[in-house]
């Protein structure tokens, strides 16, 4: 039975003789899957590279591929999409600039380094889809927000639960409750 199609009302349930928890079940898991797509969706970045969707990983992969390290390209992503310094960029995912110029000639990223890397990454591509492009995301990760108590959302999120505040504040915007 299609979503638009499901009874209203409880009385309407029995007499399709349908047990309530099922239909209501079914909408919880209709709107987990459009939410689930609509934060999966791949596309061509502002500078043609199409890269990997740190967005659309699941807990599990993220994890593994964080513990593993994650490829050096990383930053340089991250660094295109918010327009960033290599001085900008080592204090956003707080790594000594020697060392930062280091890394980058390297494979792969230790994997504390990785973490706050995926966090900056998943942020700005959660972001870019929210506000509508990458220009938006990187203007509004840079400006001082009275959110944030007047700091920009990047300064937040340096740490996790500052990246944990930021993706809150990105899903209020996403539904239209004001912030």
């Amino acid at each position: 039975m299609a979503f638009h199609e499901q009874p209203l009302c409880r009385h309407d349930m029995k007499k399709r003789k349908e047990d309530p928890g099922d239909a209501k079940k079914a909408r919880v898991r209709e709107g987990a899957e459009a939410y689930s797509v609509s934060h999966r969706r791949a596309g061509v970045h502002r500078t043609g590279e199409v890269g990997e969707i740190y967005s659309a990983w699941d807990l599990k992969t993220a994890a593994t591929r964080v513990s593993e390290g994650l490829p050096v390209h990383v930053l340089d992503t991250i660094q295109r999409r918010l327009d960033l310094s290599n001085s900008e960029l080592a204090h956003l995912v707080l790594i000594p600039p020697r060392t930062l110029t280091r890394r980058k000639h390297e494979e792969r990223l230790p994997p504390d380094e990785s973490e706050r890397a995926y966090r900056v990454a998943r942020l700005t591509e959660i972001a870019a889809e929210v506000l509508g492009n990458e220009e938006e995301a990187e203007a509004w990760m840079k400006e001082p927000n009275f959110a944030l108590g007047e700091q920009t959302p990047l300064e937040t999120a340096r740490s996790e639960p500052g990246a944990t505040l930021v993706e809150r504040l990105l899903g209020q915007i996403e539904h239209g409750i004001p912030v």
